[in-house]
């Protein structure tokens, strides 16, 4: 089980693979695996159940999973990729960006 500081509808840019160099918002995590699964990042895959009728074959969308060292927090704001920090503020326990941990505080 990996420990991330990504959360579900976090918007991060691709830094290898593929689809370097692309945003996206997480749609789902793997922690187990330590996979993610991206909104826009997808493949079409044919779905072979009814083998008779090949004309009306259907396309299926299918999310590829993502390594979780292959992206990185996108702050949309200062349009600059960062890492996540978290520090405790007012009792709390919060997500900050560590470029820029005066200015921005993450929402859950």
């Amino acid at each position: 089980m990996k420990k991330t500081k990504l959360r579900k509808g976090d918007k991060v840019k691709i830094i290898s693979g593929n689809y370097k160099g692309s945003f996206s918002s997480i749609s789902k995590i793997n922690k187990k695996n330590g996979k993610i699964y991206l909104d826009d990042i997808v493949r079409k895959k044919y779905d072979f159940s009814s083998l008779e009728n090949k004309k009306n074959m259907k396309k299926k969308n299918i999310m590829i999973p993502i390594d979780l060292s292959n992206v990185i927090y996108w702050l949309e704001k200062n349009k600059v990729t960062t890492k996540l920090t978290f520090k405790n503020i007012k009792g709390k326990k919060e997500r900050i960006s560590r470029k820029y941990n005066n200015d921005d505080i993450l929402k859950k």
